[in-house]
């Protein structure tokens, strides 16, 4: 191995590149950037990707990922932005999210995601923008998440189902807590 070449970026946008993604990955130490958006990309998320610490950007969105999303992930030290949404990710948001130091993007929309808004998400001090909405999330949006809102935190935009009609639903005041809230589930 020449240690002047490695690979630090893999981007395929608006592609139909289809097939699995490969644990394999996890043997590339220096990728910094994972992007393969809007294509035809299936199967779960290997959780070997947690090993990828100079990881930066993980967007797998608009693809037909399914399975649940690794606890491993949020462990990234330098994970910013993690775009999964658009896709068929099923089960909960683990409490491991607040141990994502780092990130500032988070969008998981559009997914079959239940259960609760976990409250170490609150952990998550440099969080800007969160998009959690046309899911099945319940319960109500963390106190520690609302704190994070500007002009006090770092979260410009932060949504989820809590529009009156939506079902399940997060109770999430309009704007003391969530910049906006939908008003009309998408049914799947």
């Amino acid at each position: 191995r020449d240690d002047d070449q490695v690979v630090a970026f893999i981007e395929f946008d608006t592609n139909r590149l289809g097939g699995t993604l490969p644990s394999e990955l996890q043997h590339l130490n220096d990728l910094r950037v994972l992007r393969l958006h809007e294509g035809s990309t299936s199967g779960r998320i290997p959780s070997e990707y947690g090993t990828l610490s100079s990881l930066f950007l993980l967007v797998l969105s608009q693809n037909n990922i399914t399975g649940t999303i690794p606890a491993e992930i949020y462990g990234l030290p330098k994970l910013v932005t993690l775009q999964l949404n658009s896709n068929h990710l099923t089960g909960t948001i683990s409490t491991d999210i607040g141990m994502a130091a780092s990130l500032r993007i988070l969008f998981l929309q559009e997914n079959f995601l239940t259960g609760t808004i976990p409250e170490e998400m609150g952990n998550n001090v440099k969080l800007e923008r969160a998009n959690l909405q046309n899911n099945y999330l319940s319960g109500e949006m963390p106190q520690d998440v609302c704190d994070l809102r500007e002009p006090t935190g770092s979260i410009s935009f932060l949504t989820a189902d809590c529009g009156i009609n939506d079902e399940p639903r997060v109770d999430c005041a309009v704007p003391d807590c969530c910049t906006v809230c939908t008003f009309a589930s998408l049914s799947f």
